[in-house]
């Protein structure tokens, strides 16, 4: 007699592996059609989407009370499927948007940036801070330099030059906030 979605549910909650891969090969085909047909004909998309059902099913409250009657294998499953094809729709729409942004704000080969005025009590701050730290923020922040880079110019590891940032840009908010340099 083949057990019903029910026990195997019940079972692999209970850690029975073998129950769990029956239960996959039941509902891993109709998944991936699912998310096939959903996903633009996108078959790795689809077979991502279907691990995480499976994923999804077994950190789910529903799938650990299986044994109790309160779940249905089959809505669960698709209720999951559901909702990551949601999420994974509005993380789709999410990327294309920034990519149009991006694509339109690209700067032309004529394109040169008008300069910033400085801010006055920003760079008393600078000023202010002790050289070591006030160079790496200037390395960082104004040429642009990667924390490796900056460490190869002031012969440092990087781990120090991010100490360095980290406790010259807390130096620099803390005066900021209070508006003094003390």
């Amino acid at each position: 007699m083949t057990p019903t979605d029910q026990q195997l549910m019940a079972r692999a909650a209970e850690g029975d592996e073998a129950a769990f891969s029956v239960l996959y090969q039941r509902y891993a085909g109709r998944l991936f059609a699912y998310f096939f047909t959903r996903c633009g004909k996108d078959a790795a998309r689809a077979e991502d989407l279907r691990q995480q059902v499976f994923l999804q099913l077994l950190e789910s409250k529903a799938f650990r009370q299986a044994g109790h009657g309160k779940a249905d294998c089959s809505s669960l499953l698709f209720t999951i499927a559901a909702n990551l094809l949601k999420n994974d729709y509005r993380g789709t729409e999410r990327r294309q948007r920034r990519e149009r942004v991006f694509r339109t704000l690209q700067p032309t080969k004529d394109w040169v940036p008008e300069p910033e005025e400085p801010n006055p009590q920003l760079s008393a701050a600078l000023a202010a801070l002790p050289a070591h730290q006030r160079e790496c923020l200037e390395l960082r922040f104004k040429r642009g330099l990667s924390h490796e880079e900056i460490g190869e110019l002031l012969d440092c590891p990087p781990g120090t030059v991010k100490s360095r940032l980290h406790y010259g840009l807390k130096k620099m908010a803390t005066w900021l906030r209070a508006g003094s340099l003390v």
